[in-house]
């Protein structure tokens, strides 16, 4: 992963991820090309002054988007699945067995999570009774999350891998809304799961800020 800050000198013929550092969709796009070892140039946007190039390639405007050789994927899970098919890395291939319940929760996710945790992350703090609610509306998702983590150490075993790793950023997102209630929380399973993955090697070198 190697940050770029002017465009028109980026290798046509390595990877380049459109990313944004704390976007939980680029997030686990960056995750996923790292941790299969792909070697890709990495372009940090402004969200106040895109780069004309991205909106040219991808007229969603969003990140992440990722180009290599004429190939376009502005979508995150399209970006993960392209990464796990390259250089092999067996932690986060797709046991068949599982696809049925990675696809559902990664659905509920990128779904009906989201959309509460947009609510809960955006409702201001002086609206308290409002921001409870949706933050209350989150944990029957986040009790879920702590309930499958009970006799293991990650989503599908003990070992990290794909769901996890499609799914933490959203996660890390809901407890930074309120961090002093997240470590007060009595989800013991969820947060030990966060810790794990927060002081990861694989985590911490995705979201070192880039150096322009």
């Amino acid at each position: 992963m190697n940050y770029v800050t002017q465009l028109d000198k980026v290798r046509k013929d390595k990877p380049l991820l459109f990313s944004y550092r704390r976007c939980p969709y680029a997030m686990r796009a960056r995750m996923s090309l790292l941790s299969c070892g792909v070697d890709f140039d990495i372009f940090e946007i402004s969200l106040k002054d895109k780069p004309k190039k991205m909106i040219e390639i991808s007229q969603k405007g969003t990140v992440p988007v990722f180009v290599y050789k004429g190939l376009v994927l502005d979508e995150s899970i399209d970006i993960m699945n392209w990464a796990t098919e390259q250089k092999n890395n067996d932690s986060i291939k797709i046991n068949p067995h599982d696809l049925a319940i990675i696809n559902s929760m990664i659905k509920i996710n990128d779904g009906e999570f989201k959309n509460k945790l947009d609510l809960y992350k955006y409702t201001s703090n002086k609206e308290a009774s409002l921001k409870t609610r949706y933050r209350k509306e989150c944990e029957v998702y986040i009790k879920n999350i702590d309930e499958r983590l009970e006799k293991q150490e990650y989503l599908l075993s003990n070992k990290f891998g794909y769901l996890d790793m499609a799914i933490f950023p959203f996660i890390r997102q809901f407890f930074n809304v309120d961090l002093k209630w997240f470590e007060e929380a009595s989800y013991i399973n969820l947060k030990k799961w966060v810790e794990r993955i927060s002081i990861s090697d694989l985590f911490i070198q995705i979201m070192k800020k880039p150096i322009i």
